[in-house]
């Protein structure tokens, strides 16, 4: 999320607010999160009390909404999940933070360098400088302090690629020290730059942070190459049935299914994910059946024993509601109603006996059968990921990799086992808090692992039509190394 205004002059106390959102994201982390009661995780309900205690320290030093704001954002980094988080309220307008900028931007490149990818007219840099160090702390360290400890899991190239880009806009983050002076190689020669921080407005930060990482998300559809090769954009799997991406999967979902010879001919199929940040793992188990058959999908064991969720009373009124609208709607398969329904029984049923988690072994992302081989199918399945795709997407990509789909685009995104939030409003009216509601046991990949392409592309995938060629020069290498 970004914002952009503030001051101490708006009347807030910020640091009454900094205690009070605090107190409040420990104490639904501890009443919801598996993780307090996860014997395989001891350390964690100690790491929740010492991040409170870091958040309650820096409110005595809070004096604008920029303290509190980025203080809350390194209460939740510091969990390096991404279903563990603090965001800005939906239903209030916040304040804005005062943005500078020293007239050029940075991002990580495939190859972890930082260099200059953006800058105003009157910068002394050029475009592709390399940043080496800042008053005295190396390229790494400064954007590990000044971004990673506010955006977490700073050791997936991912994220680095995705969030490195803010290593030089300045929002007023009390809890860093702005670089004064930069070192940078600029062709075969060293030059040091004293940097002149000057506002930005928000627009112009937008679109200087837009060239930072260019990630494409086109609408959710299917079209033919010219070669008759299927191409399915798959850049949304959210769960709301009313939302967008579930007006535009089930349409598309039925017509694959009315029609099944559009991929049972096609030569090559291609399942792009760019965009897609997760959602509802039904999606990709739908999309899947269509693929590789039903009898393929069910029988994939992806090598997880099972779940376990958090039995308390706020998350089963969570699950509940999801349930509702499943019910008040025709865009979810029958399988997820109905375990969804399990899953709420379980939930009651170990709430009732004062345990604080249900073992759910016959959950839908999960298979009790034995490992069989993928399919043999007589076409390509190309799957195209991003440094953005993570929960749900992976979940699809775990699953399609299963079945036979040849990875190719960038590394992924990664999470934990801890998944499926929930999301509450914080006292302040400021923030809110997003925390996992279940654990999984025994995945097959591990927590916080990415997954690697097959076929990397090291520069951006936001060029559809180059994308599409790449994609179809290794359609046409598999071919000729099956010929």
């Amino acid at each position: 999320m970004i914002l952009t205004l503030t001051g101490a002059t708006d009347g807030t106390n910020w640091a009454a607010a900094l205690r009070q959102d605090a107190q409040a994201f420990h104490a639904d982390i501890a009443a919801n999160h598996p993780g307090v009661t996860d014997v395989a995780n001891p350390q964690f309900a100690g790491q929740n009390d010492r991040e409170l205690a870091l958040a309650m320290r820096r409110a005595d030093q809070t004096l604008d909404f920029a303290g509190y704001w980025f203080a809350m954002r390194a209460y939740a980094a510091a969990f390096d999940d991404g279903h563990l988080d603090f965001g800005g309220a939906r239903d209030k307008k916040l304040p804005q933070l005062i943005t500078r900028w020293p007239g050029f931007l940075t991002s990580f490149a495939y190859d972890g360098r930082q260099r200059v990818v953006t800058r105003a007219t009157s910068s002394p840099l050029p475009l592709g400088a390399e940043l080496i160090d800042c008053d005295g702390k190396t390229a790494d360290a400064l954007a590990a302090a000044n971004v990673g400890e506010f955006s977490g899991r700073w050791f997936l190239a991912a994220t680095r690629m995705q969030e490195g880009g803010r290593l030089f806009v300045d929002e007023g983050n009390p809890w860093v020290s702005r670089p004064a002076t930069c070192t940078f190689q600029v062709g075969s020669r060293r030059t040091r730059v004293k940097l002149t921080w000057t506002p930005i407005g928000p627009a112009e930060r937008d679109r200087q942070l837009a060239r930072t990482f260019s990630r494409a998300a086109e609408p959710i559809g299917m079209r033919t190459l010219p070669d008759g090769t299927v191409w399915l954009t798959l850049s949304d799997f959210k769960a709301d049935p009313q939302g967008p991406a579930a007006k535009a999967l089930v349409p598309l979902i039925a017509h694959l299914t009315a029609a099944p010879e559009v991929l049972r001919d096609a030569p090559a199929i291609v399942l792009d994910l760019r965009g897609n940040h997760g959602g509802s793992s039904d999606w990709s188990r739908q999309l899947a059946r269509l693929v590789w058959g039903k009898a393929a999908v069910d029988a994939v064991n992806l090598g997880s024993d099972g779940v376990e969720w958090r039995a308390s009373r706020a998350n089963i009124a969570t699950l509940k509601e999801y349930a509702a609208a499943l019910d008040a709607s025709s865009t979810s398969s029958p399988e997820m109603r109905s375990w969804l329904r399990e899953t709420i029984t379980g939930m009651e049923s170990a709430l009732a006996a004062g345990k604080a988690m249900w073992s759910n072994v016959s959950a839908p992302e999960v298979s009790s059968s034995p490992a069989v081989p993928a399919p043999v199918i007589r076409r390509s399945v190309l799957m195209i990921t991003d440094p953005g795709c993570g929960s749900a997407c992976l979940d699809a990509a775990d699953l399609w990799l299963a079945l036979g789909a040849v990875h190719v685009g960038q590394e992924t995104s990664a999470d934990t086992i801890y998944m499926d939030a929930r999301k509450d409003a914080l006292p302040s009216g400021f923030g809110r808090a997003i925390v996992p509601m279940k654990v999984y046991r025994g995945r097959k990949r591990g927590s916080n692992v990415p997954l690697i392409p097959t076929y990397v592309f090291r520069d951006s995938l936001a060029d559809t039509p180059r994308l599409e060629r790449r994609v179809q020069a290794v359609i046409h290498e598999i071919r000729d190394r099956a010929s």
